[in-house]
């Protein structure tokens, strides 16, 4: 009875902060998962979209709430693959390490959250930052990781959407370590533009119908 009328808002507050940081992150994991299967799976958008959520996570929780929440999506994910779509290949574990990257370069500069308010064009900039940082961090451990997942393993088509810009690029004679990085470029830095102004627009949501309430 002791949240009885309350809203789902009021009730978070309410709870002890490591418990309420716990529930945030699987909220956020969840809410990744389900972007994820909407935009890349029933909608068939070459993105990923599956970082939006870690991105407002590392915004309002900080780093290591947003690394739990980044680790154990690609671990959901790679379990997903093997079990799921009968797909036995380890490298799928190995993107973890992308996101790992993407959530350190976020916060590299989301610490300073003070500064992002001084005006909307400061925040502007440091998120189109953020976005250049954390997009040359993808674009080159992603390019790497496929190096050796196409060298390893016949990589499906459904598995990896920038398959195709790879295989383009090697047709035109470039390595294939080369053209896994060039591959990369045209969908990493539009995801990470898309999820890093998404996940910064979550955080405000999240900051001013949970946090004013506080006050």
């Amino acid at each position: 009875m002791l949240f009885k009328n309350s809203s789902l808002s009021d009730i978070i507050i309410r709870m002890p902060k490591l418990l309420r940081t716990i529930i945030l992150c699987i909220i956020a994991l969840v809410l990744n998962i389900i972007f994820r299967i909407l935009f890349y799976n029933i909608l068939k958008i070459p993105l990923f979209f599956d970082t939006i959520f870690t991105v407002a996570t590392v915004f309002y929780l900080g780093l290591v709430p947003a690394l739990c929440v980044s680790l154990s999506y690609n671990i959901i994910n790679g379990l997903e693959w093997l079990f799921k779509n009968g797909v036995s290949d380890p490298f799928i574990f190995f993107y973890s390490i992308c996101g790992v990257l993407i959530v350190i370069s976020t916060w590299i500069f989301a610490r300073k959250k003070a500064e992002f308010k001084v005006s909307k064009t400061i925040t502007f900039l440091y998120l189109l930052l953020i976005t250049l940082f954390s997009s040359f961090c993808t674009i080159i451990s992603s390019g790497i990781i496929d190096y050796f997942h196409y060298i390893f393993y016949d990589v499906p088509d459904v598995m990896n959407p920038i398959k195709t810009f790879t295989e383009s690029f090697v047709q035109q004679r470039f390595s294939l370590l080369m053209a896994c990085i060039l591959s990369q470029i045209p969908i990493s830095f539009l995801d990470r533009l898309i999820t890093t102004f998404a996940g910064y627009g979550i955080y405000r949501l999240v900051e001013r119908f949970i946090d004013k309430k506080k006050i």
